[in-house]
């Protein structure tokens, strides 16, 4: 008799099962998408929901599912129409704006280039709506910096870090504290990026710049040469090295990595320079210094410091108007730089050109009124 009414139980609950199912059919629909959106298949997703839809239009967690499809398919005009049915029923989710934020970003190259206006006001409302996470300030301090505003950028890089640890905020952080020139404050992010991503390579670099620019020559050869360590083929880092070396005095090291910067890239133009100002200044080659110079303009036309240097060895050697015709090259190029015009004075001085020099030495002091060498130069052969 138990036995009977066991059995008889089990086929109760079999039975109202089986109804349950079929009267929430819909709900299982649902659940069947919501299955396909977390296993990335969000085509399959789009399709469920959609049905789900046309049985409850009305149904705001089908709707918001389906725009989170149509954001991971990218379908951006899909997303927008969910989004602005959304809002006509009174709602708005801060992760439908924060993912739609992010598609505008391009952060996957998926368009020719980033729309950061339109990121900054979806992500602006995904943060009035609540999102407030490390990787949503991080975004946010993208599109401000995408836009140039460099303030704001900072700001949310700087609230990313305190709520999460992102190596790529830091290095972001760190490279608007070096454009401001807020040097030491870029050290310490790099230097803390570099703790948790040693193989970065363009941490070494940028910190490598930043000595540099520090004129802490020993601590840019020291990082740099652990980043050559690491890549051996980048002639970013080996160029800067070269430099280093090339301001620390260490002028055969410096030699020997400048001519593997050309053997590795022949295109460099700065390579071929700072040998030219070794062999000018130091080793007093001048025969070699000419022939760095010359193939250093001849990878770039327009560079005009190596115009200058070649014209200043030909005006101390007295072959002036080789001298002149290397200044008016560098004018011609650059008819602002208040050096050229300068050193084109010394020429005319040397040529016993006075009209021609003062003339010069006037646009020099107009492009450059603290320059006090020509002041004097002026007012002396004015005396005259």
């Amino acid at each position: 008799m138990r036995n009977k009414y066991f059995k008889t139980l089990i086929v109760l609950i079999v039975l109202f099962t089986f109804s349950s199912l079929l009267i929430r059919a819909e709900d299982n629909l649902f659940l069947q998408g919501i299955n396909d959106y977390y296993n990335k298949m969000y085509r399959e997703a789009v399709e469920k929901f959609q049905e789900v839809l046309i049985e409850d239009e009305n149904n705001i967690e089908a709707l918001y599912y389906q725009t989170l499809s149509y954001l991971e398919l990218k379908d951006i005009v899909k997303a927008k129409g969910n989004i602005n049915l959304l809002a006509e029923k009174g709602y708005s989710f801060g992760m439908i704006h924060w993912k739609l934020g992010e598609l505008y970003l391009n952060k996957d190259q998926t368009y020719d280039s980033p729309f950061y206006n339109e990121a900054r006001k979806e992500l602006e409302k995904a943060k009035s709506l609540g999102i407030s996470s490390a990787r949503l300030h991080s975004d946010l301090a993208m599109a401000y910096q995408g836009l140039g505003n460099l303030e704001l950028a900072a700001e949310q890089y700087e609230t990313a870090i305190k709520k999460g640890h992102i190596v790529s905020d830091y290095i972001n952080l760190a490279t608007i504290y070096k454009e401001a020139g807020k040097l030491d404050a870029a050290l310490d992010l790099y230097a803390k990026a570099l703790q948790n991503n040693p193989d970065n390579i363009s941490i070494y670099i940028n910190l490598g710049d930043i000595y540099l620019e520090k004129g802490e020559y020993t601590k840019a050869i020291d990082v740099l040469s652990r980043g050559l360590n690491l890549d051996s083929t980048m002639v970013a880092i080996r160029t800067n090295l070269a430099l280093a070396y090339y301001h620390n005095r260490d002028y055969q090291k410096a030699i020997e990595e400048f001519r593997r910067v050309i053997n590795e890239n022949p295109n460099i133009y700065q390579a071929y320079y700072y040998l030219g100002e070794i062999y000018n200044r130091v080793e007093q080659n001048y025969e070699l210094a000419i022939n760095y110079y010359e193939q250093a303009i001849s990878y770039n036309r327009s560079y005009v410091r190596a115009y200058l240097s070649l014209g200043d060895l030909y005006l101390k050697n007295e072959e002036t108007y080789k001298a002149m015709a290397q200044y008016l090259k560098a004018l011609e190029y650059n008819p602002e730089y208040p050096d050229a015009h300068f050193r084109l004075a010394l020429a005319y001085i040397q040529m016993g050109m006075k009209e021609a020099a003062i003339e010069e030495l006037r646009k020099t002091l107009h492009l450059d009124s603290s320059n006090n060498e020509a002041r004097l130069l002026l007012n002396r052969l004015q005396g005259e």
